[in-house]
């Protein structure tokens, strides 16, 4: 199984890299132009069509005309059937391959060699503390990015094989609202503190809506941004508690594909629609990935409402399930846990950007 990362890396503004930027958008926007106008979607028509006039009308190496050649038939490709002609924004990122690109070591120093207009440049990084477990990975790939704040990043896209370990470790994880997340290990992640921060952005979100002028907007952009940070750090704690835990064997999770299109009550629609089941999945799967770990998924239909005792239906009532059969009382959260831990199925390899988490967990027994 591959695991994949993302080392994220600022650079300094350099105007050199910043016209390879320009030159690059301004290739993109020629062939998508000229795929346009003559409705081509073929990769080969498109650089036979462009390759020469593009070398001839800016400064740019071939690879990075091939490359800008991609970015724009993916894009011509996808918006086949729209209306009105796509436009690349002014400072396009760049997408460099191996040839195009290196990373590489001298004795503790790191070096990055970028094409450019200019040729290649060379120059030294800085690697965090946080990506030094990385850096035994293959070097895959990088993006070239200008981000809104006009700061210059390096996204460097690396991989490594992983061998899943066997074990007869099973350890089923449901997540819900009230409690985001509990493990058949009996590890809970209560959601209350979580609920009322949320509930402060939706309160402070609302009267800046209702507000509607342009520094309201503005504010409202702002304060987005930061619930969505907070939640992200949130996801990455719960999902490095669990993993940590669970050390090797196998986590079964839930296939929360669709859960928005089912029927709740009108109170719960804030909380289903706004809680991020999916980013939490996806922190725990690509840790575990990284971990040896085996991901299973499998269907959430009554997991909770099944007694994991007798394997009979049971009855919840708010966060709590007794059986009428047999007598078998506990949190119904925990009941799910322990029935998502008796299933097999097996999952795809999952990778996302790495992000130094901080770790905090409640355990209840």
């Amino acid at each position: 199984m591959k695991a994949i990362a993302t080392i994220k890396l600022k650079l300094p503004n350099n105007n050199v890299f910043l016209e390879t930027m320009k030159q690059y958008s301004y290739s993109a926007n020629k062939v998508i132009d000229f795929g346009w106008n003559i409705k081509t979607y073929s990769k080969r028509e498109l650089h036979d069509l462009t390759y020469h006039k593009i070398r001839e009308e800016t400064q740019l190496p071939a690879q990075l005309v091939c490359s800008s050649r991609d970015r724009a038939f993916e894009v011509l490709k996808a918006c086949k059937f729209q209306k009105s002609k796509p436009i690349m924004k002014e400072y396009l990122t760049i997408r460099y391959d191996s040839r195009s690109f290196s990373f590489r070591s001298n004795k503790n120093n790191y070096y990055i060699s970028l094409t450019t207009i200019n040729g290649r440049i060379k120059f030294p990084v800085e690697i965090p503390e946080c990506y030094w477990k990385y850096l035994d990975y293959k070097v895959c790939s990088a993006d070239l990015i200008l981000d809104k704040k006009e700061r210059l990043f390096l996204n460097i896209v690396m991989s490594r094989s992983i061998k899943i370990l066997n074990s007869n470790n099973i350890v089923g994880v449901d997540l819900g609202i009230n409690n985001i997340a509990v493990t058949s290990q009996k590890q809970f992640f209560n959601s209350s503190q979580i609920k009322l921060k949320k509930l402060k952005f939706k309160h402070l979100k609302a009267k800046l809506q209702a507000k509607g002028t342009k520094s309201a907007k503005k504010l409202l952009k702002k304060i987005s941004g930061r619930e969505k940070r907070f939640m992200t750090w949130v996801n990455h704690n719960i999902s490095k508690s669990i993993i940590n835990k669970v050390e090797e064997g196998t986590i079964v999770l839930e296939e929360l594909k669709g859960i928005r299109k089912s029927k709740v009550r009108k109170k719960q629609r804030f909380w289903l629609h706004s809680w991020s089941f999916y980013q939490l999945q996806r922190f725990i799967e690509y840790k575990a990935v990284r971990g040896g770990i085996k991901i299973i998924k499998v269907n959430p239909r009554n997991t909770s409402k099944i007694c994991n005792s007798c394997g009979n239906l049971g009855s919840r009532c708010k966060s709590f399930f007794t059986c009428s059969h047999c007598g078998y009382s506990l949190n119904a959260d925990l009941n799910a846990s322990f029935n998502l831990a008796k299933h097999t199925s097996i999952s795809d390899c999952v990778s996302a950007e790495v992000i130094p988490p901080f770790l905090t967990c409640d355990t209840k027994a």
